[in-house]
């Protein structure tokens, strides 16, 4: 199985890219600024990093978000956003990672339905904002994020019972056809949860 298994990396920045796609990687994301969660690179950094991966034939998620942290955007967060999501389609970026809650820890549908518009023509990933979703609130985001054509969403798990959170996870979002992407597993555990949960693809800040 371990053959089978597509782990992305999550690249801080441009500069690690070369050296992911050296060793190995079909499928890369990139933001800056990790340490507080990620934001958006550069338009400049953006266009190179398309260049470099397209040229390599690997294709290129960007994580889009204007700053660190799970605070609902605000109107001007908002527009920074859709701006950015415009520069990365018109620079051929292969898809996008964003998120966004209320402050009752809801999807913010209301935010994110522009973004979505934004991003016409490139696929959708929703960022780990999933796991903050109250578990009785997570029927009614899948459906929605369904209807929006959301590709895939990214989730860590419960830290208290990260197994039973995910398996729960996957059997909303497999049956709205959206895939789970497990994020930060470590590689000695990959296999075990990839044939917990049927899945293929991991997510993983660069290790």
């Amino acid at each position: 199985m371990r053959n089978l298994l597509l782990v992305e990396p999550l690249l801080e920045n441009y500069t690690s890219l070369p050296a992911a796609i050296q060793a190995g990687a079909k499928r890369v994301a990139l933001a800056d600024n990790l340490a507080v969660g990620g934001t958006t690179v550069s338009k400049g950094t953006m266009g190179e990093a398309v260049r470099y991966a397209h040229e390599h034939q690997v294709s290129l998620d960007l994580l889009i978000a204007p700053r660190g942290g799970q605070a609902p955007y605000n109107d001007v967060e908002i527009k920074i956003m859709e701006a950015d999501l415009l520069e990365a389609q018109q620079l051929g970026v292969d898809g996008v990672i964003f998120g966004g809650l209320t402050a009752a820890r809801q999807l913010d549908t209301e935010a994110l339905r522009p973004l979505v518009a934004a991003a016409g023509g490139m696929t959708l990933t929703l960022s780990t904002v999933f796991d903050t979703i109250r578990p009785q609130d997570r029927g009614a985001a899948v459906d929605w994020l369904a209807e929006q054509g959301f590709d895939r969403v990214l989730s860590v798990g419960d830290a208290q019972d990260q197994s039973a959170d995910w398996t729960a996870s996957q059997r909303l979002l497999s049956s709205a056809g959206i895939k789970l992407v497990p994020t930060n597993v470590a590689p000695d555990q990959r296999d075990q949860v990839a044939a917990q949960l049927n899945v293929h693809s991991f997510l993983n800040v660069q290790d």
